[in-house]
């Protein structure tokens, strides 16, 4: 796309590239395409180019997640890529809950136990723990780095942690249908969301961490 005689994916790229190395380049590319514009006038221009594109750069991102029968063709992430990408790329926390876990989801397991052993925090909750045998080996591992909690509400039998979400290193937060399970990554049809921003991530994070003081969770 151009304007005049400006080309504005070249301009924005000459802009950054200007402030990078601290040269001037889009200044006389501007007034290339427009003449009659003084030094300063450009420089007014660019300022509001950088800033424009600097709000561009920090916009949260939102990805459309979905589980579906392997016939259905759609432009969307697939659960189970998305839950492995983001486990596995963790570099320094893990939050995730576990209202259902298989052992189709063993071999992230063995992945969330090895990070923890690294040095990457990881904050499982979970619930009803009794019920799922599959977390002994996650038990079995707890420890500083490695922390379990339980949601158990014997007044009320229906209550549950039915909340699925996965975030990893304050960044990135998947909120979305799906059981870690196989039925839930690969079997049925679920829907959930990728949200890359820091302050979801933070917030989600700010939640959990009020709810276990106020010991609607309890440590295992």
């Amino acid at each position: 796309m151009s304007v005049g005689k400006l080309n504005e994916d070249l301009l924005f790229n000459t802009i950054k590239t200007d402030a990078d190395n601290g040269t001037t380049n889009a200044i006389s590319m501007i007034k290339k395409g427009v003449p009659s514009l003084s030094n300063e006038q450009c420089s007014i221009i660019i300022e509001m180019i950088t800033k424009a594109l600097a709000t561009e750069s920090e916009t949260d991102k939102v990805s459309l997640v979905v589980t579906a029968p392997p016939s259905f063709s759609i432009n969307a992430k697939t659960t189970r890529n998305v839950v492995q990408s983001m486990i596995l790329g963790a570099q320094k926390s893990i939050l995730i809950t576990g209202y259902s876990l298989s052992s189709f989801f063993s071999d992230l397991v063995d992945t969330v136990i090895q990070k923890s052993q690294c040095g990457v925090f990881v904050k499982f909750f979970v619930n009803d723990l009794d019920k799922q045998p599959e977390f002994e080996k996650i038990i079995r591992y707890k420890g500083r780095f490695l922390k379990v909690y339980n949601y158990h509400q014997e007044d009320d039998k229906m209550s549950a942690l039915h909340a699925k979400v996965i975030s990893v290193d304050q960044q990135k937060t998947l909120i979305t249908s799906a059981n870690l399970s196989y039925h839930g990554q690969q079997g049925n049809i679920e829907l959930g969301t990728l949200i890359e921003s820091n302050n979801i991530a933070k917030q989600l994070d700010s939640i959990f961490t009020k709810l276990l003081f106020l010991k609607v969770f309890t440590e295992v």
